[in-house]
């Protein structure tokens, strides 16, 4: 049987065991059903791809349209990119309000 050695920081590897030990598997284990799945798959099997470093974490997106969803914490401008962000434009108040105006002065 052949051995493999590869280095890894101290806080991956930790992060790793826990979270395979959770699943009920060693960090060997682990790493030989990627091996395995990479053979059946031809390839590696998870879509790799650089990530936008400006794109918000899923996390945070899902928190924020659960928050629209229910009208929590929720702004028109929230919803638009940060360099989308225009004024609003404003629309002409209907007659019923200036009427409620003129009453009112």
């Amino acid at each position: 049987m052949a051995q493999v050695n590869f280095r890894i920081d101290d806080e991956t590897k930790r992060q790793a065991e826990e979270l395979f030990g959770q699943m009920g598997l060693t960090m060997s284990s682990a790493i030989m059903v990627f091996i395995r799945q990479s053979i059946n798959e031809r390839g590696i099997p998870f879509k790799v791809q650089v990530r936008d470093p400006s794109a918000r974490p899923m996390s945070e997106l899902l928190q924020r349209i659960d928050d629209v969803e229910h009208g929590r914490n929720c702004h028109y401008h929230d919803l638009l990119e940060d360099n989308a962000v225009e004024a609003r434009p404003r629309s002409k108040p209907s007659r019923a309000s200036r009427r409620r105006r003129r009453a009112v002065a």
